[in-house]
């Protein structure tokens, strides 16, 4: 369970990677003893020099190539939360940029070196040896831009939230202090994972529970779920959509008692657009803080919660009550999808191990 993008490494700019290159090409230098007369030794020299610069300059590159996943494979949530972050087209574009400077870097150190390696006169070498400097850093200041995208694009994507992909999701919608993060707490029995994602204004909330073996995974999204869909951004639109691929089940939270700051008919009114937006997904309703809301309030939000087909519970979160019964319904929805995903992941090892035996 991790993000993908967190191997991704720092992407140095331009006149860094230039920098270092040259650097570690005079270092090399300096600490090589070369053989024969001064005609040979200065060949050598110039040619490490030149295959260092290369090499220093690939491998950073390289690096990068290698520790970046391909949008395209990874899971549609993911996929999902780049698109919202990133410029996909550009993203691909700058990493092609960065392919072609590793193959132009790679053919002009083959024949420099060549030429180097033939060449007869040591002043001729060394000129040979500052054009192909000259040609590296012309080639790397080409893609300065694609770097410093790149760069900018790892900042954003190293934080994409940590989620278990395997599991099937429980995400608590509501508005901001009816109890999302208390009612989260007192689920998974932990203290959640929280951290702040680019695409929420306070962050992710991540919890899990275990029940006769089974895991199940809950998410509380603050910043997302919990206003009007009119006050949202297109980012925040889109991590919603993104949510789609990982949600099974919604709880959704009332506060009847409205000690939360938010009257009764507001908290009506993001529900409507919740479910909405969720309508594919079965809704769990809860009204948290019973023990301190008005009877009437509390009435007035059954009845229109039962008026959409659902059946409300009561819950405390804080005291702990009506979360027995809360944990059996969820365990109810969602328990015949973990089980699906427990057997299919299974026959994937089952298969796995019988083309081991094969082979």
């Amino acid at each position: 369970m991790r993000n993908p993008f967190e191997k991704m490494p720092t992407v140095l700019t331009a006149d860094e990677l230039i920098d270092k290159a040259f650097r570690r090409a005079e270092k090399a230098a300096s600490a090589f003893t070369p053989r024969g007369g001064s005609r040979a030794k200065a060949r050598q020299r110039e040619e490490l020099r030149v295959r260092t610069v290369s090499n220093v300059v690939r491998d950073n590159l390289r690096k990068l190539l290698d520790r970046t996943p391909g949008v395209s494979e990874l899971p549609e949530f993911y996929r999902e939360l780049v698109d919202t972050l990133v410029d996909r087209d550009q993203f691909h574009r700058s990493l092609a940029r960065v392919n072609w400077a590793i193959k132009t870097i790679r053919n002009l150190e083959q024949r420099y070196a060549e030429k180097i390696r033939y060449s007869r006169d040591p002043e001729e070498i060394a000129k040979l040896r500052r054009s192909f400097y000259g040609r590296v850093a012309d080639v790397i200041k080409s893609i300065a831009d694609d770097l410093e995208y790149l760069n900018q694009a790892r900042n954003v994507l190293k934080d994409l939230p940590v989620v278990d992909l395997e599991l099937p999701t429980v995400v608590i919608a509501g508005h901001p202090n009816v109890g999302k993060s208390t009612l989260l707490r007192a689920l998974t029995n932990a203290k959640p994972e929280v951290a702040s994602y680019p695409f929420t204004t306070k962050g992710i909330n991540v919890g899990q529970f275990e029940e006769h073996h089974l895991k199940y995974q809950v998410i509380d999204t603050p910043g997302l779920l919990d206003r009007p869909l009119s006050e949202r951004n297109e980012v925040e639109r889109q991590a919603i959509l993104a949510l789609k691929h990982l949600g099974r089940v919604i709880v959704y939270i009332f506060d009847p008692s409205e000690y939360c700051g938010y009257p009764v008919e507001e908290q009506i009114h993001l529900f409507e657009e919740i479910h909405r937006e969720f309508g594919e997904f079965p809704f769990i309703v809860v009204l948290n803080k019973v023990d301190i809301a008005d009877e009437e309030k509390i009435q007035k939000v059954e009845e229109f919660v039962r008026a959409k087909g659902l059946e409300p519970l009561r819950i405390s979160a804080l005291k702990g009550e009506g979360l027995d019964e809360l944990k059996r319904r969820v365990i109810e929805l969602v328990k015949p999808m973990v089980e699906e995903q427990a057997r299919k992941i299974m026959e994937k090892e089952l298969r796995k191990y019988r083309e081991e035996l094969e082979l």
